[in-house]
């Protein structure tokens, strides 16, 4: 693997996808080799801090508002996992639970290990077929103390208006948790979104890794409410964590947000090198054109993270997966994703105007050229939403068998099945499989 590594470094591709570092050096401590410690006593326990990770906890909650936070080493995975876990106790399990099902899959791991039964609700979706935000309105009448799940800001970048959905939410004495993975930059600039923090979310989980200058796997969980058993959660977010807590992840983390919290001119040049190139390439409509803040308002998008650079292709002579290669040979840039007519290429602090200048040239070279304009459907089917059959802890915990995916149309799922990027659920554990599964062999229930 190390040697395939290296082989991919050679080829020279600019990185517009995560981890957001960008491998960019100034952004690591020196000597980083020498931070891969352990819990010896001049140290700290993760699980139980009282030195240097309490400080560093303490000091991310005040930026980041919220009354308590938490590091993870196991990525918001684990925090997302952990959060449910907090709200669903056996004597809980029949409490609402209304959950957006754009949701990544630790959403689903974590129903196994909660073994709540999950009332799914569907985000806009906009006419090119993208997950937009989701609407407060079904907010309206949910049932007393019900817990609300849903991702802001979405992959793409859209946020839903997590003010509004709080304060229903909360008039139910329920509870909201964001998957704000992709948003861990927002309180950093007036430029971005408020956070789900600021807004009222009762916890939200942040990436570190995905839009700020860290190594994989770092993430935060913040909790900012009465409503939440503070112990509870601290239980599990250690028993989903692992006893050997990453000392590198913990202390790269740490100087990343002493150097952005010490340098804020950093976060000034971003935005406006995000501007400038917004400007340069705002009226573009050739065959690759940049997605912007005109879709605020439509398909219940409160804001955008203008972070998120997300082109819509409308040719018909190269599929997103061919011009991501184009891109790739010829101009030495990788993007993040490519499927149906959408490439992405996620930013950060950490990219270099040399970067978002080999990207200008790529995007309007390329969308210049002639080709044949596809002809796009007005409006985008919402998806239909599979027949719940079992619960996902229910599924999980039967008996299962695998068998080649082109039989499993009508059987129970006993696996999650999704796409990554961005890793969205199509089916879930105790979900009937109705579609075309696209893998050789799948794992359902025993009938």
């Amino acid at each position: 693997m190390h040697k395939e590594i290296e082989d991919y470094l050679t080829r020279g591709l600019y990185p517009f996808h995560m981890p957001g570092h960008k491998r960019n050096a100034k952004f690591f401590p020196t000597h980083s080799n020498m931070l891969d410690l352990t819990e010896i006593p001049c140290m700290d326990v993760l699980s139980s801090p009282r030195g240097i990770i309490k400080n560093f906890q303490k000091k991310i909650a005040e930026f980041f508002f919220a009354e308590e936070s938490f590091f993870l080493v196991n990525g918001s995975s684990s925090g997302i996992i952990a959060a449910l876990c907090a709200v669903f106790s056996d004597a809980e399990k029949k409490r609402p639970l209304f959950a957006a099902r754009n949701s990544h899959v630790s959403f689903y791991n974590g129903l196994v290990f909660c073994g709540a039964k999950p009332t799914y609700f569907m985000p806009e979706i906009t006419a090119d077929g993208l997950a937009g935000g989701v609407s407060p309105k079904p907010f309206d009448d949910i049932p007393q103390g019900a817990v609300v799940f849903l991702v802001s800001p979405t992959y793409e970048g859209f946020v839903s208006d997590i003010a509004a959905i709080a304060q229903k939410v909360h008039a139910a004495n329920g509870i909201l948790i964001v998957d704000e993975a992709h948003g861990a930059h927002f309180p950093f600039h007036e430029r971005f979104p408020k956070s789900a923090m600021q807004l009222g979310a009762d916890i939200s989980i942040n990436s570190l890794h995905k839009t700020l200058p860290a190594i994989s796997g770092c993430a935060v969980l913040h909790a900012n409410s009465a409503r939440v058993d503070l112990s509870r959660l601290k239980f599990f977010i250690n028993a989903m964590q692992t006893t050997s807590p990453s000392y590198m992840l913990m202390a790269s983390c740490d100087f990343m947000l002493e150097k952005l919290w010490r340098e804020p001119h950093l976060f000034e040049e971003y935005v406006t090198r995000l501007d400038n190139f917004r400007q340069e390439l705002s009226g573009e409509t050739g065959t690759l054109r940049l997605i912007g803040r005109e879709r605020i308002g439509e398909n219940a998008i409160f804001d955008m993270d203008d972070g998120k650079l997300l082109f819509a292709s409308n040719t018909c002579a190269d599929s997103a997966e061919e011009i991501a290669e184009i891109f790739a040979q010829k101009y030495k840039l990788q993007f993040e994703m490519a499927k149906g007519n959408h490439l992405l290429a996620m930013t950060s602090v950490a990219d270099t105007a040399e970067g978002f200048a080999r990207l200008n040239t790529a995007a309007r070279e390329y969308g210049a050229t002639c080709r044949t304009a596809c002809t796009k459907p007005a409006t985008a089917p919402s998806p239909t939403l599979p027949e719940i059959i079992l619960t996902p802890r229910q599924a999980a915990q039967s008996q299962t068998e695998t068998i080649p995916a082109g039989h499993a149309t009508g059987r129970i799922s006993a696996e999650i099945i999704a796409d990554y990027p961005p890793g969205i659920a199509k089916i879930v554990p105790g979900e009937r499989i109705t579609d075309v599964i696209e893998k050789p062999y799948v794992r359902v229930v025993k009938e």
